[in-house]
C-alpha cells in the first residue's frame, strides 16, 4: 500500500477591501459592520465583514476606503492608525 504525502492544511483567502489583493486571512485585519456602523473589533466576529491589509498603511487612506465604507470611512481610517500608533509592532498581523 503506497503512503501518500499528507495534505497540506488548507489557508482560507480573502481579499483586502482597499488593493484588492488576495491574502491568507491571518494577514488581514477584518472590519465588522455594527448597529453604530464599521468597526474594527478584536476576537471573533460573525455578521457582515470586511477586510483590510493589516500590514499595508496605504490600505487605510480614507480614499482607498470610500468604495466599502462610504460615509464611515474617515472613523475607520483613523482607527486603524490609532491602532497602528498604540500597537507598534504591527510585524505580527492581527488575528482574526
Amino acid at each position: 500500500m503506497p503512503l501518500s504525502a499528507p495534505r497540506p492544511r488548507h489557508v482560507p483567502e480573502r481579499t483586502c477591501v482597499a488593493c484588492r489583493r488576495k491574502r491568507p486571512q491571518d494577514e488581514l485585519v477584518r472590519v465588522t459592520r455594527t448597529p453604530a456602523g464599521w468597526r474594527v473589533l478584536p476576537g471573533q466576529r460573525t455578521g457582515r465583514g470586511a477586510y483590510l491589509c493589516a500590514d499595508l498603511p496605504e490600505c487605510w487612506q480614507e480614499k482607498r476606503l470610500r468604495r466599502a465604507f462610504r460615509g464611515d470611512a474617515p472613523a475607520i481610517s483613523a482607527e486603524l492608525r490609532t491602532l497602528n500608533l498604540s500597537n507598534p509592532s504591527m510585524d505580527q498581523p492581527m488575528t482574526t
